[in-house]
């Protein structure tokens, strides 16, 4: 598995390697930036509709949750605030 990888590894740094001896010029090389940029973007796998739907669910839920405790935290140490700096009529 280890002797796949880095003949994977060697393949990709040799591409690499003549891909850069062939962009010299500054046009050369903004053309294999967004070849590279196109290469990396086959790479991605995009989500189901079901799989993005309940992503989005978690993210919800997840920023509700913390907008919750912030909330009460926020609530909490206003109320110190105020216990501590409100002056006391005798």
């Amino acid at each position: 598995m280890s002797d796949e990888l880095e003949k994977v590894g060697e393949d990709l740094v040799e591409k690499a390697k003549s891909d850069r001896a062939r962009a010299r010029g500054p046009f050369g090389r903004l053309v294999l930036f967004f070849r590279q940029i196109f290469a990396e973007l086959k790479k991605v796998t995009r989500p189901t509709w079901s799989e993005l739907r309940n992503y989005t669910f978690v993210v919800l839920g997840f920023v509700t949750v913390v907008m919750l405790i912030i909330t009460l935290l926020d609530y909490a140490f206003s109320a110190l605030v105020v216990w501590a700096f409100n002056p006391t009529t005798k």
